[in-house]
């Protein structure tokens, strides 16, 4: 399998690195969010509303206790002979005390239920919040370690290139220009036409009579 990578952007390598080390850093802070709130939770159902309930079971069955000596002592106050009195009063004190213990036994039954399905539901949940945490730890760091390694190679790469190509575009300017003539050079060049001219005036001239006979 090829490791190699084409990048066409620095900068796109470079905001890529910040949004990784900012997923991160809200992840982490998420996890860690996440886990109080479990704890508050399994707090309040295990111990806050499983306390409430069973002390309203303890008070509902006072309260049922109460009702029936109260029932009792209005019956003895109010019996004439053979006559039975309704206490129609009293006795829906006794009913309604009654509900309300129901009430609360029911709630400690489902505080039961729902702190056994919570306590499920937090182990699945802290499974897969491990993995997650595990890579944060571990792979996202050595990731974002490779990155900042790979965008110094890619810098020292351009600033290499950049180095290197500075001579080679000079080149092309400085062989188009025309050599340097030098002064001794010059000089020879003008003396030149001189020389040429003494040497015709100093030749011999032809002879008269070769020249008339032509």
């Amino acid at each position: 399998m090829s490791r190699s990578a084409k990048v066409t952007s620095i900068e796109v390598l470079d905001r890529f690195t910040a949004v990784l080390r900012s997923f991160q850093d809200d992840a982490s802070t998420s996890l860690e969010n996440l886990e109080v709130e479990i704890h508050r939770a399994l707090d309040w159902i295990n111990h806050t509303q499983k306390d409430h309930w069973r002390n309203e079971i303890r008070l509902g069955r006072q309260r049922v206790a109460d009702a029936k000596a109260e029932y009792e002592r209005a019956r003895s106050a109010r019996r004439f002979a053979d006559h039975e009195p309704t206490l129609l009063a009293e006795k829906k004190v006794i009913e309604r005390a009654r509900r309300r213990l129901r009430l609360a036994e029911e709630k400690v039954e489902l505080v039961r239920v729902w702190a056994r399905r919570i306590d499920r539901a937090v182990i699945e949940y802290k499974g897969s919040a491990a993995q997650l945490s595990n890579w944060l730890l571990t792979d996202c760091p050595r990731a974002l370690a490779s990155l900042v390694r790979m965008n110094r190679a890619l810098q020292s790469y351009v600033a290499l290139q950049s180095t290197v190509a500075a001579p080679t575009a000079a080149g092309p300017e400085q062989a188009t220009e025309a050599p340097a003539v030098r002064s001794g050079d010059t000089d020879h060049a003008a003396k030149a036409p001189d020389e040429t001219s003494k040497q015709t005036a100093d030749a011999p001239a032809d002879d008269p009579e070769e020249a008339s006979g032509s």
